[in-house]
């Protein structure tokens, strides 16, 4: 019995095959040495992606260190003004090494490290630093070259200091011009007993809205686009859809959510970019453009220029100018008396007023000229135009296309009396700087036979040139343009119908908003339409002595990566 049980718990063997023995061997032997082979590539793959990835580190790394780098001198410079004048040869007394050697990055321990070197050499003609800065990181170095600049006006298609008319354009209705610059030359958004007159609204103790008593503000209305860069010290005003295709900002902290007041029940203006209006620190302007006329000084080559001036821009690169009050103009080859010449040396004009000291070399008693009827030496204005003129301002009246880089700036007002233009457009080097102590206006003259506008008529024909039989229609203005006291403005803008656009492609920048027309819920009713598209060069490129704002802080400019350079520190 136990053996038969035995028996079955244990069942016999079955039989083999010959050769099943080898051929298992042989299959675990192939297995072990592909898992083998596929162990070894891994490590192997592992180890050479670690020398990769290390690479990668220290590139992107020094990248990071360079611009580290541009952070650390702008800091620096922000700091101290002075701190453009040290160098490897000059070097400063903070300890900073990044002159003459390496210096590591903030922020703890880390192996990366930047060197720059400041290229100040055109400080004085354009306001530039042009900063090399080096990064590394173990054995790899890349390196970024960036054009410093203080924050400028030139970094605005449209800058304005206050979004309210010139208290100067005020004629007693519902102000003064001196009660509007008492009530009107404030901020919208100043403060109790701080802020301009606005209507519906308790700005001063004895405030009174009734009778149209407060301050006018300028709107941007759906037919206005600005195709650059804008910002205002002030709080602007928007009715419909006006285009703001460039990065917008304000001093203005905002209310209720936006940043723009709303002169329409619903309007909706279009911002290119998410977010805009941003929040800005303001510019300040500066007192006058008396350091560009520094420029006209003798041997500094400049040009200066007495009492009303006429400039016609030639596109040869010359200027035929008429100054008839001018009798030195401190350096040589400044043409006069209707002659032409080269532009001048250093690229400056400045139009003075007729000085009152009689030893002055350009004094003249009085305004001893009668031209077409009027007592002004360019016969100004025009028969029957209502705009007036002073005899002995430092007025300029300019025109024409210019080739080469110039800067006008006057005592008093610019007047562009026809189309401004660059021989090259904006894509050569010419350039121009338009810089009033007063008004940029453009032409607009008007006859009216009676005190109501529908009684008055257009002309721009100006004095002594063949009768164009047209109305300055879309005028062009290529210039950097700063008004340091009022405004750009269109003369007589409320009078007449609509004459197109203004076309600007390049700077407007003025203390207050200029008006350049007239509208009717956001449609246009006289004056122009703005059309203003910045000139991208400005970004790196400036008029000849153009002026800067107060105390602006320094920022980047430009950016490029650019090939390491040699003889770096080791």
């Amino acid at each position: 019995m136990m053996r038969r049980l035995t028996r079955h718990l244990f069942p016999a063997r079955f039989p083999r095959h010959r050769g099943e023995d080898g051929f298992a061997l042989a299959a675990v032997m192939v297995s072990s040495t592909v898992l083998t082979l596929l162990a070894v590539a891994i490590v192997a793959y592992g180890v050479g992606s670690q020398s990769i990835s290390r690479h990668d580190q220290d590139w992107n790394g020094s990248l990071s260190a360079a611009e580290a780098g541009i952070d650390d001198y702008l800091f620096r410079l922000n700091e101290n003004g002075n701190y453009w004048q040290y160098s490897a040869t000059n070097l400063p007394t903070d300890g900073n090494l990044a002159f003459s050697s390496w210096e590591y990055v903030s922020g703890g321990n880390t192996s990366s490290q930047f060197h720059y070197s400041a290229d100040t050499s055109t400080m004085a003609v354009d306001g530039r630093i042009r900063l090399t800065s080096t990064g590394r990181v173990n054995n790899t170095r890349r390196t970024v070259s960036v054009t410093l600049r203080r924050r400028s006006f030139l970094d605005y298609l449209y800058f304005t200091d206050y979004e309210t008319v010139d208290p100067a354009l005020y004629t007693g209705t519902p102000f003064t011009a001196a009660q509007a610059q008492t009530y009107c030359a404030k901020y919208y958004y100043g403060g109790f007993g701080n802020q301009r007159d606005e209507a519906s609204t308790s700005d001063f103790t004895g405030d009174d809205d009734s009778n149209g008593q407060y301050c006018s503000d300028i709107t941007f209305i759906s037919a206005d686009t600005i195709n650059g860069p804008m910002h205002t010290n002030d709080a602007f005003m928007v009715c419909g859809t006006p285009h703001f295709n460039g990065a917008t900002s304000t001093a203005w902290t905002g209310a209720n959510g936006q940043r723009w007041r709303d002169n329409c029940p619903t309007s909706h203006p279009v911002f290119a970019n998410a977010g805009d209006p941003r929040l800005l620190a303001p510019l300040t302007m500066p007192p006058s453009n008396s350091s560009i006329k520094a420029e006209t000084a003798a041997g500094k080559g400049g040009c200066l220029y007495t009492g009303p001036t006429r400039i016609i821009l030639n596109s040869n690169g010359t200027m035929t100018v008429k100054s008839p009050f001018s009798k030195q103009t401190n350096n040589t080859n400044c043409p006069l008396n209707g002659t032409s010449g080269p532009l001048p040396s250093n690229g400056v004009i400045f139009v003075q007023n007729v000085p009152s000291t009689t030893g002055d070399p350009n004094y003249t008693s009085g305004c001893p000229y009668s031209v077409n009827g009027r007592a002004h030496p360019l016969g100004m204005p025009i028969a029957n135009d209502i705009t007036t003129y002073g005899c002995r301002n430092g007025d300029a009246f300019i025109e024409g296309t210019l080739k080469g880089q110039l800067t006008v700036a006057t005592d008093n007002t610019i007047v562009e009396t026809w189309q401004l233009q660059y021989a090259n457009g904006v894509n050569g080097s010419d350039l121009l700087g338009l810089v009033a102590n007063n008004f940029v206006e453009i032409y607009h003259p008007v006859s009216c036979t009676s005190g109501q506008t529908s009684s008055c008529n257009l002309n721009a024909n100006f004095p002594g040139e063949t009768a164009r039989n047209a109305t300055f229609n879309d005028p062009y203005l290529y210039a950097a343009a700063l008004s340091v006291n009022h405004s750009i403005r269109v003369q007589n803008w409320a009078i007449g119908s609509p004459l197109g656009g203004f076309h600007v492609r390049g700077v407007l920048a003025q203390r207050y908003r200029g008006p350049v027309g007239t509208n009717s819920s956001g449609v246009i009713t006289s004056g122009y339409t703005k059309d203003y598209v910045y000139d991208q060069r400005l970004h790196y490129l400036a008029p000849p002595k153009f002026l800067d704002p107060v105390a602006s802080q320094w920022g980047q400019n430009t950016w490029a990566e650019v090939k390491t350079p040699s003889g770096l520190p080791s």
